[in-house]
């Protein structure tokens, strides 16, 4: 008896703190299927997204991109890519010159000096720490869709 207290207060005990709180929310789910169809609706042009979800640091999107971006940085926000569809080239990290303010913490523009040129493809996943310049090239008549998370730099 003694070793059934004993095992049922190892099981309990580690869960007291969790009494009494409420309850968790569940986890997002969006199903393939339902990736495919709203990258399908995205309608033609340079870059588009859909806005999947948000939460306390982070955000999380699906891109589709017809030309290649600018340059970008962004202070607070470490970018988390998931290729979905297409390729396109990668140039990440160096120094971004020529680069300006667009909003609080984001730079925009200019050129990438020192960089590193990847080719990214379905299947890839790309982390991309805050502060890093980056911008994605796209051959003529390439495309690419990808889902973006964005986390903030200061969330472990």
């Amino acid at each position: 008896m003694r070793t059934l207290l004993a095992a049922g207060a190892c099981l309990i005990l580690p869960a007291l703190p969790l009494l009494g709180q409420s309850p968790a929310t569940p986890a997002a789910i969006i199903a393939v299927e339902r990736l495919r169809t709203i990258g399908d609706s995205l309608t033609p042009g340079i870059a588009r997204t859909a806005q999947l979800g948000r939460g306390p640091g982070y955000t999380y999107a699906l891109s589709h991109r017809d030309s290649s971006g600018t340059v970008e940085t962004h202070v607070e926000w470490t970018d988390v890519f998931v290729i979905q569809a297409g390729q396109a080239a990668l140039i990440t990290g160096g120094v971004a010159d020529g680069a300006h303010e667009a909003t609080p913490g984001e730079w925009r523009g200019g050129a990438i000096r020192g960089g590193s040129r990847a080719v990214i493809k379905p299947g890839d996943m790309v982390v991309i720490p805050a502060g890093t310049p980056h911008q994605m090239v796209l051959a003529p008549g390439e495309r690419i869709t990808y889902l973006a998370l964005k986390i903030a730099a200061g969330t472990k």
